[in-house]
């Protein structure tokens, strides 16, 4: 009787332990627009952000002081409707999409680097890759081009069978991940368009995302998350969640493999170990002043250091977010 009185005992003070860990600690908060951010992205190391919004065009700042640093607009009929914007992930390369063009940037100059029109399906997502050597085009019509823009090469990669909704690329051009509404993934080379990976999962793909580092990547539909291994394809293992639903618009990988963080539709930031899959902590985020009930996508999000989460949200405002050296630590 003793033994398990002390079994409880012990068990009630590592939970009482546990809940002490301190919440993640806004340190930053930058007003970028007010008006409603239609599409964001922040650079692998989160140095820029760039965001797109009806009224102001594209914004490229530096995250951290808030700083604008260009103003540009997509074409020449003046601001587009954006839909998708991505980094290179050496950052020198920013691309913004409209449903029909595409225009790539350099970030250091804010001189345009080229600009192309896609008139065969509407885009719906685009990755770049260093230097802007091949862009990656996921299209409603079921097709992801490929292109290089340097040499002017395409490639149509036409492995799936309905919309592809999600797209990430490899920092050298070499692979693309894309997800689509015929509940696959794939992993395939650029050179020859041939699949090396194939992920089925439940339900349509709505996110994928790459590990810059070629060691996993995360598959995600609005009922599973899987994080995978690249180099056999086999599951590592699943986020794990309680929820019959959960959707990612937004996702990130530490540059050593060790974290997951996430943004959802409903101001949810949460940061998870890709180790098992555990959820570390969550915090959500505020919304504009007056709204009610708050609103505010997590559009971007990145590892600005190994314990700082950076995020843009649609409510307009880049963050900087501290996680704890304690949660981290608890997972070493």
């Amino acid at each position: 009787m003793r033994i398990m009185q002390h079994t409880v005992w012990l068990g009630l003070f590592t939970l009482f332990l546990s809940g002490c860990a301190p919440d993640p600690e806004l340190m930053q908060r930058h007003e970028r627009s007010n008006s409603r951010v239609q599409a964001a992205a922040i650079s692998n190391d989160g140095r820029f952000s760039l965001i797109a919004t009806n009224e102001e065009g594209l914004r490229l700042y530096d995250h951290q002081t808030g700083q604008l640093l260009h103003n540009w607009q997509q074409d020449d009929e003046g601001i587009s409707q954006i839909v998708s914007v991505d980094f290179s992930h050496d950052g020198g390369t920013a691309i913004a999409a409209s449903r029909m063009t595409i225009v790539l940037w350099n970030t250091a100059t804010g001189e345009v680097k080229g600009a192309w029109r896609n008139d065969d399906g509407v885009i719906l997502d685009v990755a770049v890759a260093n230097s802007g050597r091949a862009v990656a085009i996921a299209r409603s019509d079921g097709v992801v081009l490929l292109f290089e823009p340097q040499t002017g090469r395409r490639l149509e990669f036409l492995g799936h069978r309905d919309r592809v909704n999600t797209v990430d690329i490899s920092p050298n051009g070499r692979y693309v991940l894309s997800g689509g509404n015929d509940h696959q993934a794939f992993l395939w080379g650029t050179r020859d368009g041939q699949i090396v990976h194939h992920f089925p999962i439940e339900q349509r793909v709505i996110r994928v995302r790459l590990h810059p580092g070629g060691e996993f990547a995360l598959v995600s539909s609005a009922v599973e998350a899987q994080i995978r291994r690249l180099t056999t394809g086999e599951i590592h293992t699943h986020l794990n969640y309680h929820v019959r639903q959960k959707v990612f618009s937004s996702a990130a990988f530490s540059p050593d493999g060790r974290w997951l963080v996430t943004g959802s539709p409903s101001r949810q930031v949460e940061l998870w170990s890709v180790q098992n899959g555990d959820r570390l902590t969550f915090w959500r985020v505020q919304g504009r002043p007056g709204d009610h009930p708050p609103r505010a996508a997590i559009l971007s999000t990145s590892f600005a250091s190994e314990n700082t989460i950076a995020i843009e949200t649609s409510a307009g405002y880049g963050e900087l977010w501290r996680i704890p050296d304690q949660l981290m630590k608890r997972e070493d």
